[in-house]
């Protein structure tokens, strides 16, 4: 298995940028639930988090950008989420997060992997399609 080349900064600690759109990224999801409902899922989810802050939405674009605040003062990650129909007419759902010219404790790749659990748990297990 090949893993993205990760820039070391100390013992587990790495700057980093996680995309499930990279192929050796963590796979987005793909849904036979209607655009509208992932639609509304995502921001429900961004607004259930206690330090996330929507910067930007737009459902026309499928994208949304939050600030997702650490734990620690002066920690913040960017977030994207891109909402889209792939060929067949399915919902499609990526994401891509970076840490900023700092470390971390491989937090983006923890942050992707909560919100696809989180996308699943409320849409249904049985609305994901395996690509």
């Amino acid at each position: 298995m090949t893993t993205a080349p990760e820039s070391r900064t100390g013992p587990g600690l790495t700057d980093e940028a996680v995309d499930t759109r990279s192929p050796v990224g963590p796979e987005g999801r793909v849904y036979t639930t209607p655009f509208a409902r992932v639609w509304d899922e995502v921001l429900r989810e961004i607004e259930s988090r206690e330090r996330w802050h929507l910067i930007h939405s737009d459902e026309d674009l499928g994208l949304v950008t939050v600030r997702c605040h650490g734990i620690l003062p002066g920690r913040a990650d960017d977030l994207a989420i891109w909402v889209s129909l792939d060929t067949n007419g399915l919902t499609r759902v990526d994401l891509r997060t970076e840490a900023h010219g700092r470390r971390s404790f491989r937090s983006g790749r923890k942050r992707v992997r909560k919100v696809l659990r989180a996308l699943d748990s409320a849409l249904g297990s049985g609305t994901r399609v395996r690509v």
